[in-house]
């Protein structure tokens, strides 16, 4: 099978971790891969080389005769998946939530699409049930999938340096006001200048807000700003990690958390809809509600005094990390190519 994924950047985000787990295990399987991407500059040009030693194709242009099915990653694969309609079968791979919602209400172009591909996959039951179901009800019945990311299960090595003695708190995602590192922030410094900790802020930088800057500035001795990085050097990131947060106020079913857990990080989250039956408030991870930096602060505080329920939400977020498994996934992923080939 000659698979043509599209997206619309190669950046160093959880699509694009996304898209190189699919990509590995879809050539391990025999498949030939090309991605269509435009030219890589700045930090993610170093994933052209990334996507080569996987044995991707990158191509700036191409046929659809060269192909068996093109997959667009993101909803801003719209305009590439529609070059393609009618040429050969059509996948549209969402990674958003109520941003994906907006843009396709905004764009008819997209909204057009939903009825023309012939599916449409979604990283979690949350997000198709509690955020997209009054675009999808109107499509018939098997045009939906969800298929969970695929996270490669955590291999040892070495670990990011970190100062003695501080509970390292790490934070993964583009900094901008939807990811609400502001409110991360806030809250490493409302624990006051006596808790023994270091917040690791690693992601591309967007836009952080005016006063989180400024408090960024005036405690910088607790803060990290690790840049946007490749996902090798995340991983020595995750290694060193003692607590995970991701505040965001939309996702769909980030990558991120996930990850963290394969290292035995335990994690604090928003308390979105797309984490409906995945992550579970005092069982696996703790989760407050979008904007509260009190009680984020709090769900830090505990962790950071208490060793052993940071162990114990460590350990049930790693048998978590199980259902996102490279065996159930990828088999999921490839069936669904296969039947969309097969018509």
């Amino acid at each position: 099978m000659r698979v043509l994924f599209t997206i619309h950047e190669l950046a160093l985000n959880g699509a694009v971790t996304a898209l190189l787990a699919q990509t590995r295990a879809l050539i391990a399987a025999g498949e030939q891969v090309s991605v269509l991407t435009p030219p890589l500059i700045g930090p993610a040009a170093a994933l052209r080389k990334t996507f080569l030693v996987a044995g991707a194709q990158l191509v700036s242009k191409t046929e659809a005769r060269e192909h068996d099915v093109v997959v667009g990653c993101t909803i801003l694969a719209a305009d590439a998946l529609a070059r393609f309609a009618g040429h050969l079968p059509l996948v549209w791979w969402i990674h958003e939530g109520v941003v994906g919602v907006q843009y396709a209400l905004t764009h008819p172009g997209a909204y057009q699409l939903l009825n023309c591909v012939n599916r449409l996959v979604f990283p979690s039951r949350g997000t198709v049930e509690h955020m997209w179901a009054g675009l999808l009800s109107p499509l018939p019945p098997g045009r939906v999938e969800v298929i969970p990311a695929l996270v490669s299960p955590a291999v040892p090595g070495s670990a990011a340096e970190k100062a003695a003695g501080r509970i390292r708190v790490l934070c993964v995602g583009s900094i901008c006001p939807r990811k609400r590192q502001a409110d991360l922030i806030a809250a490493i410094v409302a624990l006051g200048p006596a808790a023994p900790v270091e917040c690791v802020l690693a992601g591309e930088r967007v836009m952080l807000e005016p006063a989180a800057q400024s408090l960024l500035t005036a405690h910088a001795n607790r803060f990290v700003m690790a840049g946007g990085l490749a996902p090798a050097a995340l991983q020595t990131f995750y290694r060193s990690a003692d607590i995970f947060v991701l505040p965001s106020s939309d996702e769909s079913m980030p990558i991120a958390p996930i990850e963290a857990a394969s290292h035995g990080v335990p994690v604090i989250l928003t308390d979105l809809p797309c984490y409906a039956g995945v992550w579970r408030h005092g069982v696996n991870a703790l989760l407050y509600p979008v904007g509260d930096v009190e009680l984020l602060t709090c769900s830090l505080r505990m962790l950071i005094e208490s060793p052993g329920l940071r162990a114990r939400l460590g350990m049930a977020g790693r048998t978590l990390v199980g259902r996102f498994g490279p065996a159930r996934t990828t088999a999921l992923f490839a069936a669904m190519l296969a039947e969309v080939v097969a018509g």
